[in-house]
């Protein structure tokens, strides 16, 4: 039976919180766009899970905006608020309901969505490579670079982990989930992996989108999205350490 509604206020809270500290207290500086990444993602990942997507919208957007407006970024607050909250409705959306798609759906979901990124990182593949190539007019926009030697490394080195990247991620999701299924097919669902890919992958493109309208310049926030997608990667991997570790709790069982 679903949590009644004072238990989730509660609990929505309480992960608001637990956004905020985990974004707040742990941060390590991103080259180029002089921001952060951080282990919030995490907290947003488990409220949307077991709270449903209205709470994964509400502590992602408000407690990582709180952490940006207490911490020093509040010119990133509006972004990080919108972005965040669709982040959170998304994994809740898509993984809250786990069991309720058929396979075929679940599939089909997987390789748009792998099509998708895979599309995305060999554009910006190509404007970095175009970059390398005639990168003259750069110089002076990324941080760190004053070279064209130091440049075409940079370059090849963001490359380089873009590909990897759009490798590896989607396999591993698909390794994950049988894997995970195994152990308990409800608590690691097909739907809650796909739910953190996609809203990942929506956060390391908002925050490219955002990045480039604040500074004017799309070219600059491609060398950060390595670090974007380290953050929602590891905020998947530490959600599920965490909900593996409440499995052999009772806790659990107020939200079921």
């Amino acid at each position: 039976m679903e949590p009644n509604r004072t238990k989730k206020i509660t609990f929505g809270g309480l992960m608001i919180a637990l956004v905020y500290v985990t974004t707040f207290s742990i941060k390590i500086p991103v080259p180029f766009t002089q921001g952060y990444i951080h282990a919030g993602d995490s907290m947003i990942f488990i409220a949307a899970i077991l709270l449903g997507w209205k709470y994964g919208a509400l502590a992602g957007g408000i407690g990582s905006a709180l952490a940006d407006i207490l911490g020093g970024y509040a010119n990133w607050a509006l972004p990080t608020l919108i972005i965040k909250s669709i982040m959170g409705a998304a994994v809740g959306w898509i993984a809250y309901d786990a069991g309720q798609r058929n396979n075929k759906a679940k599939i089909m979901l997987g390789i748009t969505v792998a099509f998708l990124w895979f599309g995305f990182t060999a554009v910006l593949r190509n404007i970095i490579k175009s970059i390398a190539l005639n990168g003259a007019p750069f110089l002076g926009e990324i941080d760190g670079v004053t070279t064209m030697e130091e440049l075409l490394i940079l370059s090849q080195k963001v490359q380089n982990q873009l590909l990897t990247a759009a490798i590896l991620i989607p396999l591993a999701i698909v390794i994950l989930s049988v894997i995970l299924g195994r152990i308990d097919k409800k608590l690691f669902s097909v739907d809650q992996l796909l739910g953190m890919l996609i809203a990942g992958l929506w956060m390391v493109t908002g925050y490219y989108f955002a990045a480039g309208l604040m500074y004017g310049s799309f070219i600059v926030p491609i060398f950060s999205i390595p670090w974007n997608i380290v953050q929602f990667v590891i905020g998947l991997v530490i959600a599920y350490l965490v909900i593996f570790a409440l499995r052999k709790t009772p806790v659990l069982k107020y939200f079921e």
